[in-house]
């Protein structure tokens, strides 16, 4: 019998973070001067408080860099410390709606009704859900029949809830002669195989999309592979303003963006023109300024993002359905005939940006801007308790 693993055709989920090796601490004692001591009292600090910075986190944002301040290094929040921030920005008790924004096929749904451009949905794959009018796949044969004969390729596979591309794929084609899958890392996936595995690890229900043909001059760039463009809004008074925006390029062997696939990179966008600013790859000891694609040879900084007022427009009027949220992180692909929401996020990783630019979140630049999106948030949330209490003294 062999001990062969067959290939998995969604991606995995990123291993749990190990705590930093000796090597790297001694590493960075020896590079920056900065003893294991100091580091471990740096981290102390960040771990706690709003901050919430885990050990691995200190190293993967290089916040041991001599050229930090204190007050500096404090700006930086880590995985933890980026929710928490997220639920200042939106309180819980006044966002009831995060279920549904998490909902990728109800919330997809809305905004096409709404005249927002979406990925069309072919089918969904599920075990015990129903999606109406959706084609809905419940068994493993009904899943390789609509492979085999209905899909329209290319299809992009995703979770129907979930984030960082965790069980995503993008198929190029079937080869009905071998009943194989071509993903477009070039891994064929048996047929059956791949409706097994969609069904088993994903039964809350996975997406089969019509895969975004992305404008050429990102292909050109980056590769087929969409890279969206990840725009943070936000609003602090009554009109979504946009915080951050970023290019996430995926790796030249990824099918998908998220910037834990070894080989990806982020770029840093400027608001106001959506020309590329910089561009990063990999994190802490091993990150390094990238001004040219490994593959197009193409300058990354000084590009122009297609498209770029539209985009603007739309995630701030996407921003406006729901104006109770205080933030919202979109995803955004580029095509040929403008920009389409991929995703929307109510809890934006801000440890992105922060990779993209080695700058903390809580920089001084966005510290009145979160403050004013906090204060009314608790104002939000006082009003929402006063009609609560009001509603039960009154019973109407």
């Amino acid at each position: 019998m062999s001990d062969t693993t067959a290939p998995r055709a969604l991606l995995a989920a990123p291993e749990k973070a190990a705590p930093p090796p000796s090597q790297q601490i001694v590493e960075v004692a020896r590079k920056y001067g900065v003893s294991p001591f100091k580091q471990f009292s740096q981290m102390l600090r960040l771990w706690a408080g709003k901050n919430r910075v885990e050990f691995n986190q200190y190293y993967n944002n290089a916040i041991y860099r001599t050229d930090l301040s204190a007050d500096e290094k404090r700006e930086f929040v880590g995985e933890r410390g980026s929710r928490l921030l997220n639920d200042r920005l939106s309180p819980r008790s006044v966002t009831e709606l995060r279920a549904f924004v998490r909902d990728k096929v109800f919330y997809g749904a809305m905004m096409d009704q709404l005249g927002f451009a979406t990925p069309h949905i072919q089918a969904v794959a599920s075990h015990s859900r129903d999606y109406g009018a959706l084609l809905t796949l419940t068994e493993v044969p009904e899943i390789e029949e609509f492979l085999m004969n209905t899909a329209r390729y290319p299809l992009f596979v995703k979770p129907e809830q979930g984030s960082g591309s965790v069980g995503s794929a993008l198929i190029l084609d079937l080869d009905k002669a071998t009943r194989e899958l071509v993903l477009s890392n070039g891994t064929r996936i048996d047929l059956r195989a791949f409706a097994t595995e969609a069904l088993e690890d994903y039964a809350e229900g996975l997406l089969f999309q019509d895969a975004v043909n992305q404008h050429s001059a990102m292909t050109k760039a980056a590769g087929r592979a969409v890279g969206s463009i990840r725009v943070v809004t936000v609003i602090a008074e009554d009109t979504p303003e946009v915080l951050y925006t970023l290019w996430k390029i995926p790796s030249p062997k990824a099918m998908s963006d998220n910037y834990w696939q070894s080989g990806s990179m982020i770029a840093e966008i400027d608001n106001a023109s959506g020309i590329l600013q910089q561009c990063r790859r990999g994190a802490g000891l091993e990150q390094e300024m990238v001004e040219t694609h490994p593959v197009s040879g193409k300058t990354l900084p000084g590009m122009q993002i297609p498209h770029w007022d539209e985009v603007l427009r739309i995630t701030k009027n996407a921003h406006k359905l729901m104006p109770q949220f205080g933030v919202f992180g979109w995803d955004i692909a580029i095509t040929e005939d403008g920009p389409v929401i991929i995703e929307c996020n109510a809890n934006p990783h801000h440890m992105l940006y922060q990779l993209a630019t080695g700058k903390g979140i809580l920089n001084k630049d966005f510290a009145p801007t979160l403050k004013k999106i906090e204060d009314r948030g608790q104002e939000l949330r006082s009003v929402a308790r006063a009609k609560m209490m009001k509603h039960i003294k009154t019973g109407h």
